[in-house]
């Protein structure tokens, strides 16, 4: 679907469309839900700005995750490289074996490293195929592959019975 240029009305839809899986991206590259939401703001107001730019409305969806993707590495750029363990603390693996205490799923997704938690995020929470995943992180298909394969294995890592 060739469009000069994406009117306000369309612009919105597609937004609304895809703000689940914007929010999802952003929290999983950021860790927290204030600064995801104000990543994706950014990357809303970005893409609107250069709507222009977007040639076929049907690659919309991976042309605005790869500047969402970007804003959310921006504001990783400027953090200070320390953390607050109380700040992680809900993400670290619980000390007892009780069933009850154990990492929960998203927990343990929250726990893998940056680039493995983005991949993971967009194909198993979002349903993007390896190729949109691609795009969004501008990395070649292999290397998504190889980052779910490998947040595959730290899951299995966190989430076994010992």
């Amino acid at each position: 679907m060739m469009q000069a240029k994406l009117d306000q009305d369309t612009f919105s839809t597609l937004v609304i469309q895809n703000q689940e899986t914007l929010f999802h991206t952003a929290k999983a590259i950021l860790r927290s839900d204030e600064d995801a939401e104000d990543a994706v703001q950014e990357a809303i107001c970005t893409a609107f700005e250069r709507r222009e730019s977007l040639r076929e409305t049907d690659k919309f969806r991976p042309w605005l995750l790869r500047i969402l993707v970007n804003k959310c590495y921006d504001t990783c750029r400027r953090r200070r490289p320390t953390v607050d363990l109380e700040d992680v603390a809900e993400y670290l693996p619980a000390k007892s074996q009780d069933q009850t205490e154990r990492l929960t799923l998203w927990q343990a997704v929250m726990a893998l490293s940056g680039d493995l938690r983005a991949a993971v995020t967009l194909f198993y929470y979002d349903g993007l195929s390896i190729r949109e995943i691609s795009g969004a992180l501008g990395i070649s298909e292999a290397a998504v592959k190889t980052r779910l394969s490998r947040g595959r294995a730290k899951l299995r890592r966190l989430l076994e019975d010992k």
